[in-house]
């Protein structure tokens, strides 16, 4: 908790700064309950090997009237890792104090309801919402039959997952879960199979496969849905919307075997061998 006298003596809200920032980390230690770890724009640099997530100050989230406010009484912050949120600075110009006051809401995929009432499919109206949902950065997109190196995309898939908000742990589920299911190859060699792309997505039932392709040329019309890139662009897209209780049961998981079979489970939503193995080896590998 934020206590008066740990404010300036003298700031009394004449200089007010706000931000607005990522959420990366929303499981805080003991004594600072109630807060969230966030990576700030213009402050923080958004990629890892600049600023370490150990180095993120951990912010307040202000909750509305209706809860208690006292220790005990009511929820607690709701707000999970890759939230975009906007807040202000309570010691003004010192900026050491963030208070989170709100987030914002992120571009979802339609449900089949809406699309079969004539809702438009869904589409990033400007590059600013492409970055309120996953962070675009730089992947080698090698053919995923020929010249691929498993151990490099491993690396890539890591790094990716940490710099969009996800914890080690949870990186090394996403990505143990990704390498056994598809060995990180984003097509399949046979034209007339029933599973494609790096989270072998079913190209027969349900329609998670067609929003992949809709992602794919609405993300970068300039790439096909195959990329590398792309595809992990679209897993984190789904585990903030469409696949959100994959998320939420992740995010739940004190452990490495829990966020693997997390992700098994709700996600990948088929029976893998032995994904436990890759998760662990991905853990120690970005932990070491």
């Amino acid at each position: 908790m934020i206590f008066p006298n740990s404010l300036p003596r003298e700031y009394y809200g004449d200089d007010i700064r706000w931000f607005v920032a990522t959420v990366v980390n929303a499981t805080p230690p003991p004594g600072f309950e109630g807060r969230v770890r966030v990576r700030i724009y213009g402050v923080h640099n958004q990629y890892t090997g600049d600023i370490s997530e150990s180095d993120l100050p951990w912010a307040q989230v202000l909750i509305p009237n209706t809860e208690g406010g006292i220790s005990g009484l009511g929820r607690i912050p709701q707000l999970t890792a890759g939230a975009f949120v906007f807040g202000m600075f309570l010691d003004g110009k010192s900026s050491q104090l963030p208070l989170i006051v709100g987030s914002f809401p992120r571009i979802e995929l339609p449900t089949e309801v809406q699309r079969r009432d004539g809702q438009k499919e869904f589409s990033f109206n400007t590059e600013q919402e492409k970055q309120q949902n996953v962070v675009n950065i730089k992947i080698d997109d090698d053919d995923s039959r020929t010249g691929r190196s498993v151990a490099r995309r491993r690396s890539q898939a890591l790094k990716f997952f940490i710099d969009n908000g996800f914890t080690p742990m949870e990186s090394a589920a996403i990505t143990g879960n990704l390498e056994t299911a598809s060995n990180f190859e984003t097509y399949a060699s046979d034209d007339d199979s029933d599973e494609e792309g790096i989270g072998k997505w079913d190209t027969k039932r349900g329609n998670r496969y067609q929003k992949l392709i809709q992602f794919g040329s609405l993300f970068d019309p300039k790439n096909t849905f195959k990329t590398y890139s792309t595809q992990l662009q679209f897993v984190v897209y789904e585990l903030r919307t469409s696949q959100g209780l994959a998320n939420k049961k992740l995010k739940q998981s004190k452990n490495i075997k829990d966020a693997c079979d997390a992700i098994t489970k709700y996600y990948i939503k088929k029976s893998l061998n032995n994904p436990l193995e890759k998760c662990e080896a991905a853990f120690e590998e970005v932990t070491s």
